[in-house]
């Protein structure tokens, strides 16, 4: 689960007709910045990306909202969710709680044991990275490399490995793979691993199928995620964990963002360091 964050110098020369003006010319050369040199896999892994993120509507159309907001049924619970895609802050509700970040910490009434991990820091961006790939991919400290064509349950797919830079997130230990029709370019498999509350637990040991893609404001977006297990390169059965999304929608703009404050009452946990 991971987090994003000019400086214009201006030279005033003024100078009296009768005076001599004063010499600007800069001798030394002008510093400039080192060419990024990407290896076979990464310029490869780099354009692939590049299409499966055309295919899904582009970057230009998911930066020209502000936030994102949608309904979820999580296995029968039913949470409505909402991010500001420029900060990340997030307000998450459901019957039995509330649970938001608002830029410093994560925070959750009446307190996290409702909620996957039982941790507000865990939980409050978990679904929205999901259903955010592939364009959260372009987030600083994301690092792309090709990792070849395989074949799962007899159908071929070109393949990206994700890592993530040591100051990405709280968890830039993860391994993601994503799995992309080679036709379409829409990412339809996701395997990850989950090393939150273990660090040392880089495994990948999970995998979770994307399907019933819809258009949604020239997005496309997935409505249906199911998790299953993952072994060796291999799926397993299903966990029986299903993820719907419905009434997604894309905001220009956020009309209450009082929603994403600490209230009086919440349980607070401070983001890992």
């Amino acid at each position: 689960m991971k987090t994003v964050f000019s400086c214009v110098v201006l030279v005033l020369a003024f100078a009296c007709k009768t005076e001599k003006k004063a010499d600007t010319t800069i001798s030394e050369e002008s510093p400039k910045s080192e060419a990024v040199i990407l290896s076979p896999k990464e310029k490869q892994g780099k354009e692939l990306l590049e299409n499966c993120l055309k295919a899904h509507g582009g970057m230009d159309i998911w930066k020209s909202f502000v936030g994102l907001e949608y309904n979820l049924d999580d296995n029968g619970k039913q949470v409505y969710q909402l991010t500001h895609l420029k900060d990340r802050r997030a307000y998450l509700k459901s019957k039995k709680y509330k649970v938001g970040f608002d830029g410093k910490v994560a925070w959750a009434v009446p307190d996290a044991s409702g909620v996957s991990g039982k941790s507000a820091a865990f939980y409050y961006n978990l679904d929205f990275y999901f259903i955010g790939l592939p364009f959260l991919l372009m987030d600083p400290g994301v690092n792309v490399s090709y990792a070849g064509k395989t074949t799962i349950n007899d159908r071929t797919f070109e393949s990206l490995k994700v890592t993530f830079g040591s100051e990405v997130g709280l968890t830039p230990e993860d391994v993601y793979y994503l799995y992309i029709d080679p036709e379409t370019y829409l990412m339809e498999i996701l395997t990850y691993s989950v090393s939150y509350f273990d660090k040392e637990n880089s495994k990948v040991s999970s995998a979770k199928v994307y399907s019933d893609y819809k258009k949604v404001q020239g997005l496309m977006m997935p409505h249906k995620m199911e998790n299953f297990e993952w072994k060796e390169g291999t799926m397993g059965k299903s966990k029986n964990h299903l993820r719907i999304f419905s009434d997604i929608q894309f905001l220009k703009e956020i009309s209450n963002e009082e929603v994403f404050e600490v209230p009086q009452d919440a349980v607070v946990e401070k983001l890992r360091d």
